[in-house]
């Protein structure tokens, strides 16, 4: 099992080639760079050797110098959003151009206008154009408003990096459309909408780039129901118990059964499926099975909360038959299976030796390839304002190579 650590990977696309980046994966050829995290900021393995001439090292630096960032961030004002603004203050990035909420944004420091996509895109490009700069939006809202004008955006050659993973798991044919409406130089990056920060997807498409054939994925992806899944692990608690304690701890939703019905999930394990090469892959397709309770499905909250202690014995025998076997335990994940063309969604029995059972309270993907048989894995905490902000700003900082 190998474990990767501390890095991200940057996908660029090839010298005058006309690209349609989902973070990386186009119908095109790439080149791959290696980003490394340092106590310094950003650094690229396709800087210039101290080992080389100086004339060469002056050439090269002239020519590796990196445009300006316009700066568009959609949802400020929100919990992503703060931290976001707080990240880029950290490594000294200019103050975004155009600050974007639910109702009214400002441009270039000046008063609250009414929400304008059209009128904002034009703004970027003529500040990107007077600053020998490069436009991006960063969207951190949910909204599908704001996705909906991603190929106006796209397609004018403004990059868009983004947190909100609902495009890249909805209608392949939608998808599909808005890949190719990326117009060079433009990125569409969109690592965080899966993993938060956690170097997943630039990972997958790295590994495809570079020859590996993608044979499987697996991961846990959610937070919550990985407390849960924990909590009931040897009988420490019931199911009803876990949920319970994980909602008064605020690890749920408001309504609990959004997290217990594993749709989101599903929505990972689709983006996951189609950067592994997956086609025909539709949620609504896919074999998902919810720890709801058909009965308590559509009654209140509080209905569900009481209802839910009728299923424990149930569900207490089911994780103790896997625990059967010594060091098994279950843990509710997906499962992108390349070479059956099958993607699967719920609680899955892992032997003493799978890469889960380390996974603790973390999000864990493991990546199985032609070379890579025993898996590389990508560990670290899934959820958060914070790690899903850095994620967002590394996919920001990626648009201007």
């Amino acid at each position: 099992m190998r474990k990767l650590l501390l890095f991200r990977l940057a996908v660029i696309p090839l010298r005058n080639s006309v690209s349609s980046l989902s973070n990386g994966i186009s119908r095109r050829n790439f080149a791959v760079t290696t980003i490394s995290t340092t106590t310094s900021g950003i650094m690229s393995s396709a800087e210039p050797s101290s080992a080389a001439s100086p004339s060469a090292n002056k050439k090269a630096k002239t020519c590796s110098i990196p445009k300006p960032l316009i700066i568009a961030v959609i949802g400020y004002t929100g919990g992503v959003g703060t931290c976001l603004l707080s990240a880029m203050e950290k490594i000294g990035l200019k103050k975004p151009y155009a600050l974007v909420r639910s109702s009214t944004m400002s441009i270039d420091g000046g008063a609250e206008i009414p929400v304008n996509f059209a009128q904002l895109g034009n703004r970027l490009l003529e500040a990107a154009e007077s600053q020998g700069g490069t436009p991006v939006i960063a969207d951190v809202t949910a909204s599908a408003d704001v996705q909906n004008e991603y190929k106006n955006w796209l397609s004018k050659g403004i990059s868009v990096a983004t947190a909100n993973k609902g495009i890249f798991a909805g209608e392949e044919s939608k998808y599909n459309e808005l890949l190719d409406s990326v117009a060079f130089p433009a990125k569409l990056l969109h690592e965080t909408s899966v993993g938060a920060g956690l170097p997943i997807l630039g990972t997958i498409n790295s590994l495809r780039t570079s020859s590996h054939t993608i044979v499987k994925v697996e991961g846990v992806l959610s937070g919550t129901l990985a407390y849960v899944l924990g909590a009931v692990a040897g009988g420490k608690m019931t199911l009803s118990e876990a949920v319970a304690n994980a909602k008064e701890l605020g690890y749920t939703e408001p309504d609990p059964r959004m997290d217990l019905n594993g749709m989101d999930v599903a929505r990972k394990a689709v983006i996951l499926a189609r950067l592994s090469g997956l086609t025909g892959i539709e949620l609504e397709k896919m074999d998902i099975e919810s720890l709801v309770p058909k009965a308590l499905e559509d009654c209140s909250i509080d209905e569900f909360m009481k209802g839910l202690p009728a299923y424990d014995t149930d569900f207490a025998a089911r994780v103790a038959d896997v625990e059967k076997i010594p060091g098994s335990r279950l843990h509710y994940a997906a499962k992108v299976d390349v070479d059956q063309k099958v993607v699967s969604v719920g609680p899955m029995a892992c032997d003493t030796s799978h890469p889960f059972n380390s996974a603790g309270p973390d999000n864990l993907i493991s990546i199985t390839t032609n070379l890579y048989t025993r898996p590389l894995v990508v560990q670290g905490a899934g959820a958060g304002g914070d790690v899903t902000a850095t994620g967002v700003l590394a996919d920001i900082l990626l648009c201007r190579q």
